[in-house]
């Protein structure tokens, strides 16, 4: 990822020792991440009898931190020359936090300055956001409700899976996301699965989505619940709605949900197929319905596991707010699981998700392919199936689909679907 670094030394004197103040920096635009590193002279090294060195500490100088609207974010004292922040993860003692342009702050400790005074250098890392792909899995059960793990248990699955990202998404309840688990390299987002004998949604994104119980006996009610999720803040997935033992029989209201959970890992293969098929009736109508895949992981079971399927995002970061909104904007795609092949897709600027001219030209990239995989480039007007050879490993190709409302990408392995994914859209 694009990176820049700014440098500034702070002299501090003798007459500043015991105080605190600020020395001001300012932050970019579209920075997701900030790392810090500071140095100076802490320790004076006198020479004693031979082979031995002896080290006197002369100064301390503790670091701390505020962001551009003067929120204080943590401190560090004089323990370690190297912190970070973002979204996702900071070091201990730092807040998660959006990096926000504007004039920040470190907060400067003089705890001990020698007669002639320390100098200070200070490096600033900016890692700004641009798209990357990231795999995570949209549906996991925890011992909050019915599955066998406990949250933190559940993240290190996921890490050891291969997934980027991780929402804890336990039924009816949302006690859980008051203390989600902190995994290295691994973004872990509240959520939680509104569950009813008529139907379950996913709602993804917001600690407490609902100001009361779950329950609701009519249809209108269920509505009007999942509507106050959405107005705080939740993005709603409609879970597995074909699955005959728990569909969903509440019908599909236009713009009262943000995605279909089209290929879910607990429920019988037939009613994924059934829900791909309505998917594609909904978007040869013109219907905008983006797609998403989630494992359903309760406990371990033959055949089912976390990630399987997982939703890869062309996300901005691994921040949450970014995954959200790639998940809603349908910049994804479903794989079987994460290690499955890797699709990137665009026409004149528009990706998964996005609108193109029609008739524009899209160029499509596979990678992770085997010999026998089968592509298959589907519109509402035709479909074309390419056979890759024995030494198939990358495929490029570049079409046009002159007056297609869509086109959206399939990989079959063995007769298996190992990849769906969202439409780009022709207007």
């Amino acid at each position: 990822m694009k990176t820049s670094q700014i440098s500034f030394r702070e002299d501090i004197s003798k007459e500043k020792e015991g105080s605190y103040y600020e020395r001001v920096f300012s932050v970019p635009e579209n920075v997701c991440r900030l790392d810090i590193h500071y140095e100076y002279r802490r320790y004076r090294e006198a020479e004693a009898p031979p082979g031995v060195c002896l080290r006197t500490e002369e100064s301390v100088v503790d670091l701390a931190l505020r962001d551009g609207r003067g929120n204080y974010l943590g401190a560090s004292g004089a323990g370690r020359g190297n912190i970070h922040l973002s979204p996702w993860d900071s070091s201990p003692g730092y807040a998660r936090t959006e990096i926000g342009a504007g004039d920040w702050a470190v907060i400067v400790g003089a705890y001990k300055v020698p007669d002639q005074g320390v100098s200070v250098l200070y490096t600033v890392t900016f890692t700004y956001r641009e798209r990357t792909l990231l795999i995570g899995d949209i549906h996991v059960h925890t011992t909050a409700s019915d599955g066998a793990f406990p949250s933190r248990a559940a993240a290190l699955m996921a890490k050891d899976a291969g997934l980027d990202f991780l929402f804890l998404t336990d039924h009816n309840g949302y006690a859980h996301n008051r203390m989600l688990p902190e995994v290295e390299g691994l973004t872990v987002l509240p959520g939680s699965e509104w569950t009813h004998y008529q139907g379950h949604a996913g709602m993804l994104g917001v600690s407490r989505p609902l100001s009361s119980a779950f329950c609701v006996n009519s249809r209108k009610e269920a509505w009007e619940k999942l509507a106050e999720a959405r107005r705080n803040g939740a993005l709603l997935v409609l879970n597995h709605p074909f699955c005959p033992s728990c569909g969903w029989h509440f019908g599909f209201k236009d713009k009262g949900f943000d995605l279909i959970e089209a290929v879910n890992g607990g429920t019988v293969p037939q009613a994924n197929r059934k829900c791909l098929r309505w998917w594609h009736e909904q978007l040869c109508r013109g219907k905008r319905y983006p797609i998403a895949g989630g494992s359903d992981y309760h406990r371990p079971e033959p055949g089912r596991h976390m990630g399987q399927p997982s939703t890869a995002v062309y996300a901005m970061s691994r921040s949450p707010a970014d995954i959200l909104e790639a998940l809603r904007q349908g910049e994804s795609y479903i794989i079987a699981w994460p290690g499955a092949p890797v699709l990137w897709a665009e026409a004149e600027g528009a990706v998964l998700g996005g609108t193109a001219r029609r008739g524009a030209e899209t160029r499509i990239r596979l990678e992770g392919l085997r010999g026998g995989d089968r592509i298959r480039l589907i519109t509402d007007l035709q479909r074309e199936d390419i056979l890759c050879g024995p030494d198939t490993f990358r495929l490029e190709l570049e079409r046009r689909f002159p007056g297609a409302r869509f086109v959206r990408f399939e990989v079959l392995r063995r007769s298996s679907l190992i990849l769906l994914s969202n439409p780009i859209y022709f207007a």
